[in-house]
């Protein structure tokens, strides 16, 4: 399916000159994507098809040196829709609405540090999920109240399928190339370890004084099971 969004721009205040600074980010940027405009009085709109992912690390920016105007972005990713709107500089709310969309639950630490991220989607009566910090990942499954970790290399399909899903749109790996990661967190003065947060994922989370997480109430037990009997192990 397609990945559409529409970014407006609202507010009492220096539209143009945002225009004009987010069009001299975006033509310096290498991986900057197509899109169009379609402006009306009082709004700047601005519409991608993208194949990598919205421009939050640019948006983020710009939005600090214009704090009187308001960001809003959404989306629809593969039958998931979300919205997030930004103010100076910071994200102040996101939100994600899917027919069976897994519940996510991602901390960052200092230095743009992945404290932990994990992803879980109930199976039968239990769930299953994987997670990964900074420097170590498991697969696991959790069940009246007990957890289970799975090792990568006896990870079925359905968990590998899950672990996907959070892998594409939220982390990447020290032993990927990818360069403009690696520049994005040059310029934060952050370092690479060895799973990182993607740069528009950190660009919009790294301000948040509150971890980020879709996870349900009746995933509650999980998360504390998780950080108890592996984060905390190591």
């Amino acid at each position: 399916m397609a990945f559409t969004a529409v970014v407006r721009i609202t507010g009492a205040g220096r539209l143009a000159d945002f225009r004009e600074r987010l069009r001299w980010l975006l033509v310096r940027d290498p991986d900057a994507e197509d899109y169009t405009e379609h402006h009306a009085a009082g709004t700047l709109e601005y519409r991608f098809t993208p194949k990598k992912g919205i421009p939050f690390p640019v948006l983020t920016e710009v939005s600090g040196d214009f704090p009187e105007l308001r960001v809003e972005a959404e989306w629809n990713h593969d039958g998931i829709a979300g919205r997030a709107i930004i103010e100076n500089g910071r994200l102040v709310d996101e939100q994600t609405a899917g027919s069976g969309e897994p519940g996510v639950a991602i901390t960052v630490g200092e230095e743009g540090r992945l404290d932990l991220a994990f992803i879980c989607e109930h199976e039968g009566d239990g769930w299953i999920g994987y997670a990964a910090s900074a420097d170590r990942h498991t697969f696991f499954r959790y069940r009246d109240g007990a957890l289970k970790l799975v090792e990568p290399d006896e990870a079925d399909e359905a968990l590998e399928e899950v672990a996907f899903r959070l892998v594409d749109e939220w982390l990447w790996y020290d032993e990927e190339a990818a360069p403009t990661e690696r520049a994005h967190y040059s310029q934060y003065g952050y370092p690479v370890r060895g799973a990182n947060l993607k740069s528009s994922k950190l660009a919009l989370l790294r301000r948040r004084s509150e971890p980020y997480s879709t996870l349900d109430a009746h995933a509650a037990s999980l998360r504390e099971a998780l950080i108890a009997q592996w984060l905390k192990q190591a």
